[in-house]
């Protein structure tokens, strides 16, 4: 069954405006608790929890950004993106800035449709940080797990769409701030809180963020949080296509709810037909509660247990 939804969420964060010059890397515009730059400090630095308008639960109790209902953890970069359209990032004749990174996008989309978000990670204690940090704040989302690195840079990413349809990325980690969270580092009651947790795969690639991840998603786990997976493949980013199949799935049976696109169906049943329902099929494990399967502008697909035994 396709369903033909509002833009996705990335569509929404990646299109943001940069923040005017005045306020753009503004230490002022940071909360009170962030260390000057240059300052190390023995914990990374930490912004503080933005205000929300509460949100009432099944209960009738209100609830405000303190336990928010979706929180997302993984990367927060920026992209630059080719200002003009079609060319391939040799042909680009200049980029412009945009706040990119999966987890992040969505995030930010939940909070612009009303809900209620928060986001973890890590960016570097430098002026492309700040400017992310203030466009969640902006969002109204909760940035209280948001880390600052004093010895490593924010993730860039040039990222283009070709004529050909193609996309291509080239990525600047080496490492980057995200690549450093420490499972110490981890704001665990933010997690064990939520309703859900949302989060990817590009954190499970390198040390120490692999261990950050899994023990976040463990957290999540045990206290009863729903888990929401989406693997969102950049294969270039792995040592192989076997280590990203693998790393993929090593989290995968922890996820009731698993978002993947058909190329990612294809690359993780090793080449098998995404249009095959049987096929897809193979992505359903015992505890998973929702398959979705995105066919980019045709929508989607969807497949729960109950409409896989009609």
């Amino acid at each position: 069954m396709a369903l033909h939804a509002a833009a996705p969420a990335c569509a929404v964060f990646c299109r943001l405006p940069s923040p005017s010059p005045s306020h753009a890397g503004s230490r002022r515009s940071l909360p009170a608790v962030a260390s000057p730059r240059g300052v190390v400090s023995a914990a990374p630095l930490r912004t503080r929890a933005v205000p929300t308008k509460a949100i009432v639960n099944s209960d009738g109790i209100p609830e405000t950004s303190d336990s928010p209902h979706v929180v997302c953890f993984g990367e927060l970069l920026i992209d630059f993106v080719p200002t003009v359209n079609g060319v391939s990032l040799a042909e680009a004749p200049a980029f412009k800035k945009a706040p990119g990174g999966a987890p992040a996008n969505v995030a930010v989309g939940i909070a612009r449709l009303g809900g209620s978000s928060a986001f973890i990670g890590k960016v570097g204690d430098d002026e492309f940080g700040y400017m992310l940090a203030d466009i969640l704040k902006q969002n109204n989302v909760n940035n209280q797990g948001l880390l600052f690195d004093p010895h490593a840079r924010t993730a860039l990413a040039f990222v283009s769409l070709r004529s050909d349809g193609e996309r291509e990325f080239m990525f600047y980690r080496n490492p980057s701030a995200d690549m450093l969270l420490e499972e110490k580092e981890l704001d665990l009651d933010l997690i064990r809180k939520a309703k859900i947790f949302h989060h990817g795969s590009i954190s499970l690639i390198t040390e120490p963020c692999k261990t950050a991840h899994i023990a976040a998603a463990r957290a999540a786990k045990d206290a009863g949080v729903l888990v929401s997976y989406d693997p969102n493949l950049r294969l270039s980013l792995w040592s192989s296509p076997e280590d990203a199949r693998d790393g993929i799935l090593s989290v995968w049976r922890t996820a009731d709810i698993f978002k993947v696109s058909e190329e990612e169906v294809s690359f993780l049943t090793n080449g098998e037909d995404p249009y095959d329902d049987a096929v897809v099929k193979k992505l359903m494990h015992s505890n998973l509660k929702l398959l979705l399967v995105t066919e980019g502008p045709d929508g989607c697909r969807y497949y729960s247990k109950v409409i896989l035994q009609l």
